[in-house]
């Protein structure tokens, strides 16, 4: 009878996706399933930065973030599930994307020299509590995320495992993902995600031309920055509010993107103006490179978020309610929900290139993420967007806005 339960579970979430009325499904149904998960994530991340608009400097993982939610899915039932997978943009926790999570994740793993992307996943469950071998071997395949024991009764010594994990998968780079208290003795699992890239400019920039410059933070406050300047042929989108420049990494396959408003100081209005389809405009559109003198800070930001009122408000309220079903994770107590998801990233930008890392962590208890004719000028000396994207799937691996960078340590 369960399982025939679950049954009915999978094809009613399966014909919920394809009747489903988000914008773009339709589109996301018809492509493969790696492609479909690259473009729901991409739209979740854009989504949630614009609900975590007016915290300044934010930086975030829509890759990392994703991962970690389409795992908490894979143990998600009826309404639960389908507020997950609505907030996703894809039928999250169908059998069907198992093999396009699993090819996206070995595809941002394979390095070439000058970049790499380190991607682990990793289930820190409670001793002695019975997960659903449905539920452990499907992570375990599509998301290479084996289970290891912990005890939750002892949290600080949960809490310096998993936090070890995740800077041993970062570089070093994110410390404390999970801070003090997040962990009670009603905790039961933690779904991890930590990815790290790092990638050489195909076109670095000479140190000797990095000079002092002003990057002005409003209209009446400016900050000073080491700016890094070049002239060399890079890919320049536009549109009516904004433009785009792309920076590739050595390699071909990987890029960084930033995003400055054509008026000055206007990010916010940019931001509200910004839809899924003016967004592929500025990052995916082909065109030609154009020689270009680009004027860039070197700097660093980093962000550490609580995710929990920011995915309930993009419409997934159920997971983190005392009725949420997590009936797929086990059998032993239907009273499971999400307690937090905690979040942080780190982006570091010099003349050589970009480095970046993430991690999230979803803590589920019980009740009690051509040739150039002419020369343009990119000046990054306002608040701006940027993203770093997987070519060959399209993934938007890290995506942030930065209103008041800080120099690179």
């Amino acid at each position: 009878m369960g399982h025939l339960m679950q049954r009915r579970e999978l094809l009613k979430t399966a014909a919920w996706a394809l009747a489903c009325s988000t914008p773009g499904m339709g589109k996301l149904l018809a492509e493969v399933p790696m492609q479909s998960i690259a473009r729901g994530s991409n739209q979740f991340g854009w989504e949630l930065l614009r609900q975590l608009d007016g915290k300044g400097n934010t930086f975030v993982s829509p890759t990392s973030i994703a991962a970690a939610l389409g795992m908490t899915a894979l143990g998600a039932r009826g309404e639960t599930l389908e507020e997950m997978a609505r907030v996703l943009h894809v039928p999250a926790g169908t059998p069907d994307l198992d093999a396009g999570w699993k090819e996206l994740i070995d595809a941002l793993r394979a390095d070439k020299p000058g970049r790499q992307v380190k991607l682990a996943n990793r289930l820190f469950g409670q001793k002695g509590f019975a997960f659903l071998p449905t539920f452990t071997d499907r992570l375990a395949s599509a998301f290479a995320a084996p289970m290891e024991v912990v005890d939750y009764s002892n949290p600080e010594g949960a809490r310096d495992r998993i936090n070890g994990w995740v800077e041993d998968n970062t570089n070093q780079l994110i410390k404390n993902l999970i801070p003090s208290g997040v962990l009670t003795p009603l905790t039961r699992l933690v779904l991890a995600n930590a990815i790290h890239f790092k990638g050489d400019w195909l076109l670095p920039f000479t140190k000797g031309a990095t000079r002092p410059g002003q990057f002005q933070v409003t209209a009446g406050k400016s900050i000073t920055l080491p700016l890094m300047q070049q002239t060399g042929n890079f890919r320049l989108r536009e549109d009516a509010s904004a433009e785009a420049l792309e920076m590739l990494c050595k390699g071909n396959d990987r890029s960084v993107l930033f995003i400055v408003p054509k008026q000055k100081h206007g990010l916010g209005a940019l931001e509200k103006k910004l839809t899924p389809q003016t967004l592929d405009t500025l990052l995916a559109d082909k065109v030609p490179a154009q020689r270009v003198e680009l004027v860039l800070p070197r700097f660093e930001v980093n962000t550490a978020l609580s995710l929990k009122q920011s995915l309930a408000a993009l419409g997934m309220p159920k997971a983190f309610a005392n009725g949420a079903n997590f009936t797929g994770m086990s059998e032993q107590d239907k009273t499971l929900k999400i307690d937090e998801v905690v979040h942080k990233a780190v982006l570091k930008v010099d003349e050589q290139g970009a480095e970046a890392a993430a991690a999230t962590g979803v803590i589920v208890g019980v009740r009690s993420m051509a040739v150039p004719r002419q020369v343009r000028r990119f000046v990054v000396d306002q608040p701006f967007l940027v993203a770093i994207r997987d070519l060959p799937s399209g993934a938007l691996l890290f995506l942030g806005r930065v209103t008041e960078p800080k120099e690179k340590a």
